[in-house]
């Protein structure tokens, strides 16, 4: 029946029942503020005698669980959602009172993509939203979840951010003033986190509103400024189009409205509400809906004095989210797309007294589910509580859009859908490819025959009701990126994992798609870089000869416990020999090697008393007999190639990354994620038989990350959730080493050799790098004079006491004669080397070099 025949009715909301296997895992959860191991607990319990299906939630989890677990420790509790915040703040005050440095040893990290896909199926990463300037046609924003804000003024050709040193870098909605658009807000945070239950754990935290004045160049916070509060969200944000002034914004808390433009916010309804629109031509009419994961009480609310009082007008049940669709074409409708409990679709119901009444005119089933990932929109379930798109056309109401896995549309109002991308070729040929799981629709304003999508590979474009799509992300870096590796024979070859695009190769300038699905790590062999090794989730390791022409699977991640096929940790860690390519590690639950490069392999000896699988490992460069290796909260050590192992660490805070020196294999590092304070970085002098804390006052973040600098004097690099930091012997503390790189977690760091480059493989901004830390610094001392170099001269001019490593080069070149007074105590065991100018004069026992 047509959706307009069917409006005549005037029949109350009708409610779809389950069956009894329709229970979510998320309904199983009892505690009122559940831990990380409740909930994880509570989804293993809901999935072990169930096969896995795509579209189905398991790999939005899994993605939410990796990054969540190594965050929240053996207890399970989740951080206040401005612990980033807090943290930095404490570390900017002791770097001031400790004279710390911004900047050392002139770091600049500049970006290096990956910018670039072929679209269809690859992509680049998520996008959340899409907001469209008033008056240009070709003027747009997208918001991402860890990745910032970026705009165009091409339509899509180019793109730029000004976001990179915001306190967080997720995005959920954009809201221009229609006026002025100069004047811009952004709702922080991903309000479209998967799993974030009844208590808003979402990836990205968010800060609340934050304000710009020029075009987005600044940014300063709102009234609405969440710096002390605990796990809220906000997923829209919509802006009166006559008054702009007025803006509300659905949260995890409730309905928040500013009359001042942002200086103050009310909240003026409670609940957790993931959506809001405006009634066309009455801004004083506002719909919203709610979002109930768990309790499946989901429902729509209305106000018709501009967001001051709300009512309740549905009573829907079993319903966990709802998506919220006008059109200018007919003002008074509304319509509702409504998700059941297993996240498949539940119905679209539709009012035309502006919500007065709804009618259901579209029943959701496991035969009509346009939220499955199935092409024939058949299939139980769904990702509906993730990814969840709908719009209206402004100037058809009877075009409608509905994203879920794939996109679908109906030109009828509704009696019958089409569908008009899906996300594999593998489904169906009939159709573009585009890729997955889609979370914005949204009809440009001033071009009703453009419709966009916002899904997890970026933004993309139809102008012909889909029968053909463009790509608009390439330019945009917002790459959430596992693991990377790194060719030391070839420089800005690099091979990097991204959740959900899969593998990606940067070469000469260029990248190139790999493997597909969500990629982990990479290893490039450092004798022949046309052998690569790529990584699917928990251990599928891929292996190339060719360059990348073509892939064999070389291990698996299905097989039953005590096979090197069997599932590893969701980053599977793998090493390669230091000494001979053929040899390499994986750990699952067990150590496995392979002397030919893959074709065979062979269990290692047992880990006595391992708890959980193995998520770190490392060889010592200088003995490669010697093994180490990491589970959360445990190390292990082998002195004979993996024979035998021996347990030399417990521990309570989780572990991420190990490092062992170059030149002694008894020299051990080991990295911790987490928040417990001063419980960053260990080391071990002796193999493990004893340790000392290397902390120092890095802030109180996680340590994703370390490697140590072959050829320096215990030169390191940590990637934290706020950057990177540098320490060598010399220095007595951790020092930033940021300058240009965004305020984004850094999961890996890698050093190319043959050209001195540091690596940063970032979650959410892409692949970076910069210069090694210098190993000498020249200054030089021009024109006649009496020049000292003392404490205070040293603090305005180089890195505080003590000295770098290395060597400080003073250069005198001037003709004239010049007076050189050292303060010996300023040295502190650092080599001073004078090259020596006419005239110059040295007070003081140095090294000289001619």
């Amino acid at each position: 029946m047509n959706k307009k025949k069917l409006l005549v009715c005037t029949l109350l909301i009708l409610f779809f029942t389950h069956t009894a296997n329709a229970q979510p895992w998320a309904a199983t959860i009892k505690s009122s503020n559940p831990t990380f191991t409740e909930i994880q607990t509570a989804f293993y319990n809901y999935w072990k005698d169930k096969t896995i299906e795509k579209g189905k939630g398991y790999k939005p989890f899994k993605r939410w669980e990796w990054y969540w677990q190594q965050r929240t420790g053996i207890d399970g509790k989740f951080p206040p959602s401005d612990v980033l915040l807090t943290a930095a703040k404490k570390y900017n005050q002791q770097k001031i009172a400790k004279k710390i440095p911004s900047t050392l040893g002139k770091s600049s990290w500049t970006f290096m993509g990956p910018d670039s896909t072929a679209g269809g199926y690859r992509g680049l990463g998520r996008i959340n939203c899409i907001a469209f300037h008033p008056t240009d046609t070709n003027t747009f924003w997208v918001g991402t979840p860890s990745g910032g804000i970026w705009k165009t003024t091409n339509a899509g050709l180019n793109w730029t951010t000004n976001s990179d040193n915001l306190p967080v870098l997720g995005v959920s909605d954009i809201a221009i003033n229609p006026i002025n658009p100069a004047i811009m807000y952004v709702a922080t945070g991903d309000g479209e986190s998967a799993f974030s239950l009844q208590n808003g754990y979402g990836d990205t935290k968010s800060v609340g509103i934050l304000k710009s004045i020029d075009g987005g160049i600044n940014w300063n916070t709102t009234g609405l400024n969440w710096d002390f509060a605990s796990r809220s969200l906000i997923r829209r944000l919509i802006i009166n189009p006559i008054n702009p002034q007025i803006l509300l914004a659905a949260t995890s808390k409730g309905i928040y409205r500013t009359a001042d433009a942002g200086v103050s916010w009310t909240m003026l309804q409670s609940g957790w509400f993931m959506d809001i629109e405006f009634k066309p031509n009455n801004p004083d009419f506002i719909y919203a809906a709610t979002f109930d994961p768990v309790g499946g009480n989901a429902q729509i609310f209305t106000t018709t004095n501009g967001g001051l009082s709300w009512n309740q007008v549905t009573n829907f049940i079993d319903i966990i989210r709802i998506n919220l669709a006008v059109s200018q074409n007919s003002p008074e409708l509304v319509d509702a797309l409504c998700v059941n409990k297993e996240g498949g679709l539940n119905g679209m119901y539709t009012s035309t007294n502006s919500g007065t009444s709804f009618t259901k005119y579209y029943t959701g089933n496991c035969k009509k589910n346009l939220l499955s990932s199935e092409y024939l929109g058949t299939g139980c379930g769904g990702q509906g509580v993730y990814d969840l798109a709908f719009a209206i056309n402004p100037s058809n109401a009877n075009d409608i859009w509905l994203g879920g896995v794939n996109t679908w549309q109906t030109a009828d109002g509704g009696t019958n859908w089409l569908l008009k991308n899906v996300w594999s070729q593998s489904q169906t040929n009939t159709v573009p490819v585009v890729h997955a799981d889609k979370h914005f629709i949204a009809f440009h304003p001033l071009n009703n025959n453009l419709v966009y999508e916002c899904n997890d590979g970026g933004v993309y474009v139809t102008s012909n009701a889909g029968a053909t799509w463009k790509d608009l992300t390439n330019g945009i870096g917002i790459s959430q990126i596992y693991r990377m590796g790194v060719n030391q024979q070839l420089s800005n070859n690099i091979f990097c994992g991204l959740q959900d695009n899969g593998t990606k190769e940067a070469n000469k300038g260029k990248w190139n798609d790999q493997t597909g699905g969500d990629g982990m790590e990479c290893i490039i062999d450092y004798t022949d870089g046309n052998i690569k090794y790529a990584t699917y989730v928990n251990g599928l390791i891929y292996k190339t000869t060719d360059g990348g022409n073509s892939w064999a699977v070389i291990v698996g991640n299905t097989d039953a416990a005590g096979t090197v096929q069997e599932p590893g940790e969701w980053v599977t860690p793998y090493i390669m020999h230091p000494t001979n390519n053929k040899v390499l590690l994986v750990g699952k639950s067990a150590v496995y090697r392979t002397n030919d490069g893959g074709t065979s392999w062979s269990k290692l000896g047992l880990l006595p008393g391992i708890r959980g699988k193995i998520i770190a490992m490392s060889y010592a460069p200088s003995d490669p007999a010697t093994i180490y290796v990491a589970t959360p909260y445990q190390v292990f050590k082998s002195v004979n190639a993996g024979g035998s192992w021996t347990q030399i660490k417990a521990t309570t805070s989780r572990v991420t990354y190990l490092a062992v020196s170059p030149a002694d294999p008894l020299r051990l590092y080991v990295s911790f994620s987490g928040y417990t304070d001063t419980t960053k970085v260990n080391m071990s002098a002796d193999g493990g038989v004893t340790w000392s804390n290397y902390s120092g006052t890095l802030p109180n973040v996680p340590v994703n990350t370390i490697v140590y600098e072959t050829g320096s004097d215990e030169g390191m690099y940590i990637g934290t959730d706020l950057g990177v930091f540098y320490k060598n012997a010399s220095l007595p503390d951790w020092v930033p080493y940021n300058t240009g790189l965004p305020n984004v977690v850094v999961n890996e760091l890698e050093i190319s050799y043959n050209d001195r480059k540091l690596w940063a493989a970032t979650f959410g901004r892409g692949l970076w790098k910069t210069d090694l830390f210098p190993t000498a610094i020249t200054y030089s001392f021009i024109g006649d004079g009496d020049w000292t170099l003392a404490s205070n001269w040293l603090n305005n001019s180089i890195p505080p006491n003590p000295l770098i490593s290395g060597s400080i080069i003073i250069d005198h070149t001037a003709a004239g004669k010049c007076n050189l007074n050292i303060n010996q105590s300023i040295l502190n065991g650092s080599s001073l080397i004078v090259k020596t100018g006419k005239n110059l004069i040295v007070n003081g026992t140095l090294q000289i070099q001619n």
